[in-house]
């Protein structure tokens, strides 16, 4: 528009274009020659003006039409967990896992976007994408080769971004560790779980002290000055290892008092509660009027946590000569959660011992053929199989 009314005072732009020769010194009609200056400067800049706006208008454009577009098609997540509901069975859900924090699984929700909050309880399964290396540990985990197993998964905690699925794989690694006998190396990555994550489910992996007359191999070790440690993780694990030792046992027991009332998270101040149940064991004359109590307490928790503290309760009802209920309470670990090779195979033993004594001698029979299968190696194997070839030789 400036262009042409710059025309209509001035003359054509391209009269003055078409001027040849020496004849752009001297005058066109009644147009001058710096006056054409003028009009071939606007004309430049007109043409600069068209170019930024362009430029604008096609930025506006891209920048207006991409809320757009993800607004108007459908989220996809590659995700997918599996949740029992309230009757029990169970539903699929699709879409993408935001987080896993304590207790509690964020999704969001393929289509809509929606966001969405699951118990982990109710959480039976959880399919997402796993790397090469993560599947590699996977597939030796199946066969038993927890060494070999733990070097992939070093590999795929290195190159993990997401925070939740690298504390589920940490935590992988920590079973791992377990059941390869590196007790200590599992308690470092559980520190390195719960500094991320202190309301962790996690802490319930923590290879505790449950039964003091397993063997030192079989038991994880710690010194008196780890009760003090700036790491809360270390201060239960040292309380747990020194609580039987006389010398060290009112530090121990102070221990796990603060841990049990800190106001820590409620998995570790639960573990802590259950250590102290110990000392029921540890000391004869002590009377445990709360063994149904306990194993009221013990029922209610998740599958993950309820290893040691049931052991702890089947020792205290054999104790009291309730064989059956004792029996049961023995085999829960060995058969639903059989993390700590070690202690399963005593839970196991100690689980025939009661069936035996409640003349069950069949399934006791059994069981004895299910724990040299099993947990061949273990000290608890070790003994019955000693304890049964000399039966044999017995005339």
């Amino acid at each position: 528009l400036f262009l042409r009314r710059a025309s209509v005072r001035y003359g054509s732009v391209e009269d003055y274009n078409h001027i040849s020769g020496d004849s752009r010194s001297r005058s066109f009609g009644a147009v001058d020659m710096p006056q054409f200056a003028v009009i071939r400067r606007c004309h430049l800049l007109s043409q600069f003006a068209f170019v930024v706006l362009l430029h604008v208008c096609l930025m506006n454009a891209s920048l207006g039409d991409e809320p757009a577009l993800q607004t108007d098609l459908p989220f996809v997540g590659e995700d997918r967990i599996a949740v029992v509901n309230s009757l029990g069975q169970v539903e699929s859900f699709a879409g993408r896992v935001e987080s896993i924090r304590g207790d509690v699984l964020t999704l969001r929700r393929a289509g809509r976007a929606s966001i969405e909050m699951f118990r982990m309880s109710d959480v039976a399964e959880i399919s997402f994408y796993k790397s090469a290396d993560w599947d590699a540990g996977l597939r030796l985990q199946s066969k038993a080769e927890y060494k070999r197993a733990l070097e992939y998964f070093d590999k795929a905690l290195a190159s993990e971004d997401r925070d939740w699925a690298w504390i589920e794989l940490q935590a992988t690694a920590a079973k791992d560790c377990i059941m390869a006998g590196e007790r200590m190396a599992a308690v470092k990555r559980i520190a390195e779980i719960y500094a991320k994550d202190p309301e962790t489910r996690h802490v319930s992996l923590l290879p505790l002290v449950w039964d003091s007359r397993l063997p030192t191999d079989e038991k994880v070790r710690a010194t008196v000055t780890e009760l003090n440690s700036e790491s809360i993780i270390l201060k239960l694990v040292a309380a747990s290892a020194l609580l039987h030792e006389s010398v060290h046992q009112a530090e121990a027991e102070s221990c796990l008092m603060k841990l049990r009332r800190g106001g820590h998270s409620k998995h570790l101040s639960e573990l802590a509660d259950a250590q102290m149940w110990r000392l029921y064991l540890l000391d004869s004359a002590k009377e445990h009027p709360l063994t149904l109590q306990w194993q009221d307490r013990v029922s209610q928790l998740p599958v993950g946590a309820r290893s040691g503290p049931q052991y702890v309760v089947a020792r205290l009802l054999a104790k009291q000569h309730d064989y059956d209920k004792a029996a049961l309470a023995f085999l829960w670990m060995p058969l639903m959660s059989p993390t700590d090779p070690a202690l399963s195979a005593r839970s196991l033993a100690e689980g025939i011992d009661s069936l035996r004594m409640a003349g069950r001698h069949d399934e006791a029979a059994a069981l004895s053929v299910e724990l040299q299968q099993r947990f061949a190696g273990t000290s608890a194997a070790k003994t019955a199989a000693a304890a049964a070839a000399l039966q044999e030789t017995v005339p």
